[in-house]
């Protein structure tokens, strides 16, 4: 891949990015606010894999300033999911609603959309960081790195397999991002011996549930955060029960979870029998 192109995979991805940006901000709805972060999460897979060009080094990274609103929008979107899962939680056991928990959880993220509006330069398009990430990037992308990130990959991937601890998990996750969102840069390299682990509809739905499955991590997180002493006896009995019930949902999510890794044969075995295409033996 040559200067030009990468350029132009990066304009690209701004452009998106830029548009699913101002829906974001503009009224905070949970779906603009998840496109956006997708959008920017292709873009540090694609980044991640440009690095490859560096040697050892993460020089091609997105701004800080990209960084703080990816976060400052992931809080709010978390507070968002407390809010929903709560009121699916609520309404499925005909329960009452806990009043002071809303009231805080309404307050916080009442406070994280101020921090997002006074931080963002109005009208702000992204032109800068676009600017500064295009004027660092390599001359070119080669074969050999494709096939070094493949390799980096699947390596870290065979290290944390079988690891069932949420952390593990998680980077399983990263991994499994690089790979289905630069599916389209890996994918002329590969033999056939590896459909399952690149098979692109198999390893979204795999995504899928690392994403109901993190997603249900985050809530339950959040519920075990916020000032339980605040709260009166019920309610504390209320959120409890909450918490138990979110507690059973991660442990069938996490059961899936296993059996569809499974399902992609992420073992030592298939990895260390990697092969590549004779397009990639430069």
């Amino acid at each position: 891949m040559k200067k030009e192109e990468i350029d132009g995979c990066i304009e690209d991805k701004f452009k998106k990015i830029a548009r699913y940006f101002h829906k974001a901000v503009d009224n905070f709805e949970t779906e603009d606010i998840n496109d956006f972060r997708i959008e920017i999460k292709k873009l540090k897979v694609f980044l991640h894999l440009i690095n490859m060009e560096s040697g050892d080094e993460l020089l091609y990274r997105i701004t800080k300033r990209m960084k703080t609103i990816y976060g400052y929008l992931g809080v709010i979107r978390n507070l968002q999911l407390q809010l929903k899962k709560m009121n699916e939680y609520v309404k499925k056991t005909s329960g009452n609603i806990p009043v002071r928990y809303v009231h805080m959880l309404e307050k916080e993220l009442e406070f994280w959309k101020k921090i997002s509006k006074d931080f963002i330069v109005a009208d702000y398009d992204f032109f800068n960081d676009k600017k500064e990430i295009i004027n660092t990037l390599p001359d070119k992308l080669t074969k050999r790195s494709i096939r070094k990130f493949i390799h980096y990959t699947l390596y870290e991937l065979q290290t944390i397999s079988g690891h069932p601890d949420d952390y593990s998990l998680d980077n399983t996750r990263k991994f499994i991002e690089d790979i289905y969102y630069n599916y389209a840069f890996i994918k002329p390299f590969v033999t056939e011996r590896q459909t399952n682990l690149f098979d692109e509809e198999k390893v979204g739905a795999c995504l899928e549930l690392f994403n109901n499955f993190r997603d249900t991590c985050m809530v339950i997180v959040l519920l075990q955060t916020y000032g339980a002493n605040e709260f009166n006896e019920s309610e504390k009995k209320l959120l409890k029960e909450m918490e138990n019930d979110w507690m059973h949902e991660k442990k069938e999510l996490k059961d899936q979870l296993f059996a569809k890794l499974d399902s992609l044969h992420i073992t030592a075995n298939n990895i260390n029998e990697f092969a590549f295409e004779d397009a990639l033996s430069e």
